[in-house]
């Protein structure tokens, strides 16, 4: 993989990082928060989310699969460091969301990722034999 590539991978995403913690801050309080289960089901998509941009970008660049796994650690790397940042500074960055909020939102980021880099590592699917 090129480091062009690494910079595709690395700028992908960070946007989606930032548009799903933006998504996160606007909605957070008055939304996402109100109940569990919607919670869960905006931890769900976020990861849809976040799986289906690795794998547009993984596409758009025609990625070899032998090359996805450094891809998803590059296209990772943006938000897990951002994840970081923001949660050493939640309440100093965004006092506006409950002190709970914190905790929900690193599970939620660990929570994506986790599922993106288990997506990235899936092997190749064996093709059936022909008679």
């Amino acid at each position: 993989m090129s480091k062009q590539d690494g910079m595709w991978f690395g700028l992908a995403g960070g946007l989606v990082w930032g548009a799903s913690t933006l998504f996160y801050v606007v909605f957070a309080k008055g939304v996402i928060e109100h109940a569990f289960w919607f919670y869960v089901v905006n931890a769900a998509l976020v990861a849809m989310a976040l799986a289906l941009f690795f794998h547009i970008t993984v596409r758009f660049l025609a990625t070899p699969r032998r090359h996805r796994r450094l891809a998803a650690l590059f296209f990772a790397a943006p938000g897990l460091v951002g994840a970081m940042l923001l949660g050493l500074n939640f309440s100093t960055v965004l006092p506006q969301l409950p002190p709970e909020s914190h905790g929900r939102y690193i599970a939620l980021v660990l929570v994506a990722y986790a599922i993106m880099m288990v997506e990235a590592l899936e092997p190749k699917p064996k093709r059936a034999l022909k008679n």
